[in-house]
């Protein structure tokens, strides 16, 4: 309580002092204006000690579209500003982009604080100086970016002062590197790791209830200096000061009492952040997720109770493997199948009359499907390991993988429209050749892996739970989930093979495969055409068109050379017909004169979410993808629909984050709901400020629902963060 009443406090004199505040005891006020590129508090007696500047850093070697920045905050002795997390007083600094020009997004990185103790009171900041490494990326990588920034910033000494300034620069195209990258560079090394830095790592972490805390195991090489650690994410929580006490196999144990952790844990996620020195660390703990939490906070029961037969937060393995089967099954309906259901329909289809043949086929595709499955829990189990960013069809994020994706459905197409039927060496027929119409064991293999790569960019019910408990855990979860989701999937194959009645209904071969086959080509050249717009977005348009130029090459050769080229020339242009229907999305249509004007979508960060929500804004979050038919078919269904966009336009934010590219910023915003894979949408407001999470297929009656429920806090029920 008393805590409680120092913030208050605090937070009233910086209302009441808005330009500044009494200076530290001793200190005179600053006598000097601040350089021409910097900007000071506002002048009078006793104003904070401090100046702050925006530099820019250059695009980002790795991606032209990304520009960096820096917010540059020096403080005079005794003065000192706020961490995200401001710890018992103070707050931290108030970014506002909005006024800004061709920028997409924004995010701003912070940098280790150290713990600041004045009368027993912890607060959690800097001295002297801070750089804050922004990362903002441009519309248009080539046009001019004006950056306009409105901030408040919270500089404090015996009292607070909240400072509102305006800093504004503009970023030319092409902008290189500047005399303060290497500023920048150097600030942004001090942000906390989400892997291992420097022998720093952190390993399990969990809540114990007898009495609260938060524990983790912490590894260093060398052995710990001067460590302290930080809990933030849930403003509910508190922590108090860290206890490292040594382990078994060199294991350091961190453990931090924690205030206001209510009986059903913490309903936002808890970051803790471990500080030794120059090294800085952190890891997420997930909240707990509804009444019957999926992707829930490790909690560990104290030392007298019993052992449960579940995992380690209480959800049963058992449960999540029937969701997963479950989600799987679901998937084989989901939008994202859509750009392969030819494969699908070929695979089911024109099998052999003899039902040994049939069922063979059947079995060999589902276990395609399987393997797929296992191969994609392998490589994520690797990821993890080795400390990336994790997520449920993040391959689609890769070009490498799109392109290969591209060559192999060029090489179907070209098999179904007859231009080559020689068995290829080394036993390629089998993968490439042969799977887009063949029907042995090895093709209808090859069909169901391909298929469940393709098909899974994007989440479905049930899916989204059964990875998210997975990803979450260890390899042996991640493996057995992710199994049971291919026999999920595989699940018609399988009850085909096992009952010979039905399989016997199955169409058999005859002249109308014939028909279809050209059709089915079309389909997947179609398919093809979406994977490369998606390289272009990722790799740049001149790589997607080089591809794109050498397989209509390669297509129309092959087809010249086996006498087939007004085939393959026709089924070309129908690919590419169908392609600019599925890009259009309808667009073309005349809008009615009565029709709401578009949405202008605001770039997602996660503190404007939060802002926004602190005004009395209900929020709409959309974090979507080029390569996530699932949240194309939301948006064009469900969001741009005249009833949700009336409500967008007028007392709802619409915020939309762009996960076509690797960005861990939004996969750490992911996981902090349990959820690894797109679509997801969230509204919040006063009513919800922790979210309320949509499901993956939106309705528009569910949509205005949670607006209704997020703008009206007397009505407000817990939410399902």
């Amino acid at each position: 309580m008393l805590t409680r009443i120092v913030v208050a406090a605090a937070l009233a004199l910086a209302v009441l002092a808005p330009a500044g505040g009494a200076g530290p005891a001793g200190a005179e006020p600053a006598a000097a204006p601040p350089p021409a590129d910097w900007i000071g508090p506002a002048a009078g007696l006793g104003r904070p000690e401090f100046t702050a500047r925006l530099v820019t850093g250059g695009t980002d070697s790795s991606d032209p579209s990304v520009v960096w920045l820096g917010l540059q905050v020096r403080l005079g002795p005794g003065w000192h500003t706020y961490w995200r997390s401001a710890g018992d007083a103070g707050a931290p600094p108030e970014f506002d982009w909005s006024g800004s020009a061709n920028v997409a997004d924004v995010t701003v990185e912070w940098p280790a604080p150290r713990r600041i103790t004045v009368a027993d009171f912890d607060s959690f900041g800097y001295e002297d100086e801070v750089v804050f490494p922004v990362r903002m990326r441009r519309a248009d990588p080539q046009a001019s970016t004006r950056v306009s920034l409105s901030l408040a910033l919270y500089v404090c000494a015996t009292i607070c002062t909240r400072n509102d300034l305006r800093l504004d620069t503009v970023v030319p195209p092409g902008e290189a590197a500047s005399a303060d990258a290497e500023l920048i560079t150097a600030w942004r090394r001090k942000v906390p790791a989400r892997d291992a830095v420097a022998g720093l790592s952190i390993g399990a972490l969990s809540l114990e209830r007898e009495p609260p805390r938060l524990r983790a195991e912490v590894r260093s090489s060398p052995p710990l200096v001067a460590a302290d650690a930080f809990v933030d994410g849930d403003d509910a929580i508190a922590a108090g000061r860290p206890q490292f006490t040594p382990g078994d196999g060199g294991v350091t144990v961190l453990t931090l009492p924690l205030d206001g952790l209510g009986d059903g844990g913490p309903t936002r996620p808890l970051r803790l952040t471990l500080v030794d020195g120059a090294r800085a660390v952190e890891a997420v703990l997930a909240p707990v997720v509804g009444p019957a939490p999926v992707a829930a906070a490790a909690v560990v029961p104290p030392a007298s109770a019993p052992a449960a037969p579940v995992s380690a937060d209480g959800v049963s393995l058992v449960a999540m493997l029937l969701a997963a089967l479950l989600g799987g099954l679901v998937l084989n309906v989901m939008p994202c199948v859509f750009p392969v259901l030819s494969l699908k329909l070929l695979a089911l289809a024109g099998h052999g009359a003899e039902p040994h043949a049939v069922r063979r086929g059947l079995v060999a595709s589902a276990l395609g499907v399987v393997a797929s499955f296992l191969v994609l829990a392998g490589v994520l189990a690797a990821l993890k390991a080795a400390g990336a960013q994790i997520g449920w069809g993040i391959q689609f994020q890769q070009p490498v993988f799109l392109i290969a994706m591209a060559i192999v459905l060029a090489l179907f197409a070209a098999n179904l429209l007859g231009l080559f039927e020689v068995r290829l060496p080394m036993g390629l027929a089998g993968v490439a050749g042969r799977a887009g119409g063949g029907h042995g064991p090895a093709a209808q293999f090859a069909n169901g892996a391909v298929m469940t790569l393709l098909a899974t960019p994007c989440s479905a019910p049930f899916v989204g739970t059964a990875v998210g408990f997975a990803l979450a855990r260890g390899p042996a979860e991640i493996v057995a989930v992710f199994a049971a989701l291919g026999l999920g999937m595989a699940a018609p194959q399988l009850v085909l093979a096992a009952v010979p009645r039905l399989a016997r209904r199955l169409p058999r071969p005859g002249p109308w495969l014939d028909k279809v086959r050209p059709v089915a080509a079309v389909a997947l050249l179609g398919t093809a055409a979406w994977l490369l717009v998606v390289v272009a977005e990722i790799a740049g348009a001149a790589t997607a068109l080089t591809v794109a130029a050498v397989l209509t090459v390669a297509l129309l050769a092959a087809g010249l050379w086996r006498g087939r080229l007004a085939r393959v020339a026709a089924a070309s242009l129908a690919a590419a017909l169908v392609g600019v229907v599925v890009l259009t999305g309808g667009r073309l249509a005349p809008a009615a004169a009565d029709a709401p004007q578009a949405v202008e979508w605001r770039p997602f960060a996660p503190e404007a979410v939060q802002a926004a929500v602190r005004s009395g804004r209900t929020v709409l979050v959309d974090v979507t993808a080029s390569w996530c038919i699932t949240c194309k078919v939301n948006e064009a269904l469900i969001l741009d629909s005249a009833a949700i966009r009336r409500r967008l336009g007028t007392d709802v934010v619409p915020i939309k984050g762009d996960w076509t590219r690797p960005d861990p910023v939004i996969a750490a915003y992911l996981g902090g709901f349990g959820r690894y894979g797109l679509p997801f949408n969230a509204v919040f407001g006063p009513g919800a400020p922790d979210g309320i999470v949509l499901p993956e297929l939106l309705t528009t009656d569910a949509v205005l629902a949670a607006f209704d429920r997020a703008a009206t806090p007397a009505l407000a029920e817990r939410t399902d963060r």
